[in-house]
């Protein structure tokens, strides 16, 4: 292998040691897309069971007894993957796809279906992910909605499934919708008059676009649009530290500033991005 290649296989390594992360981000139960289970304390008990179910409606008991049989699946996503797909699959799709109201039906289609192609993304099954990331499009807009964190985060995931089969051009397409989506998320966030929505969330907001801007820049890199990548870089680097990124963020835009300015033996970027590593980001 000749030093050109050299920097390639690194930045690979970089794309998929960051791959689990974003995975792991994205399906965390903290991440407010995830239905939660009733915490012990507040379990009913039998006596109020009665009481309780009458004030349910029939949509919102639908998506209780779905969310029950979800639960479990999720739950045994991280250590046990190939028997989750399955169970997703014989368990809880064919009881939403049953479903008799819209909004459970599509959330718990979506989320099946999320779960799904993140266990394909680590099983490094990249073709199903990317058809199952594909596919979750046709669940979005009516759960979580269009207007959702979620709708540019599966941009983000479609595009990463693309970058592992070196799928460039269709990588692109996907990534540069989901940093455009997150502008336009962010912009209308920021205007609001609730400091947790203006800041919080916000804040958020640009963890994520900061992720998908680095995938990104990779693919520029591979398309030999080098300084293109390096300018995206600088940006989500800037965004980054001005908004105080969890420092895992940080290292991942610096580690991937520092493998293209190398490879593009472009001396002034690599002085600059090599400080940053060695100063901590």
């Amino acid at each position: 292998m000749t030093r050109r290649h050299q920097p390639h296989l690194a930045l690979f390594i970089v794309l998929f040691g960051l791959s689990s992360g974003f995975l792991v981000a994205q399906t965390d139960p903290g991440d407010g897309h995830t239905p939660s289970k009733t915490p012990p304390k507040d379990r009913i008990s039998s006596k109020q069971s009665i009481t309780v179910e009458a004030h349910l409606s029939p949509e919102e008991k639908e998506d209780g007894d779905l969310n029950e049989v979800y639960q479990p699946v999720y739950a045994s996503q991280k250590q046990d993957c190939k028997g989750a797909i399955e169970k997703y699959r014989t368990e809880v799709i064919p009881r939403a796809e049953h479903a008799k109201f819209n909004i459970p039906k599509n959330k718990f289609l979506y989320l099946s279906y999320r779960g799904i192609g993140d266990c394909n993304m680590r099983l490094k099954n990249y073709a199903e992910a990317e058809a199952i990331y594909q596919k979750l499009f046709d669940y979005l807009p009516v759960w979580p909605g269009n207007d959702d964190s979620d709708y540019p985060i599966n941009f983000r995931s479609l595009g990463l499934a693309r970058m592992a089969q070196e799928k460039w051009t269709e990588a692109q397409e996907s990534l540069e919708k989901s940093v455009t989506i997150f502008d336009d998320l962010i912009s209308r966030v920021s205007k609001s008059d609730t400091d947790f929505v203006s800041t919080q969330m916000a804040n958020d907001y640009r963890v994520s676009q900061d992720s998908a801007m680095n995938l990104l820049a990779v693919v520029y890199f591979r398309e030999k649009r080098n300084s293109e990548a390096l300018q995206l870089l600088e940006r989500a680097y800037k965004q980054a530290t001005d908004f105080h990124a969890p420092a895992p963020i940080v290292k991942q835009i610096v580690d991937t500033g520092v493998s293209i300015s190398i490879d593009s033996v472009n001396v002034s970027a690599g002085l600059t991005w090599s400080k940053r590593a060695l100063n901590g980001n």
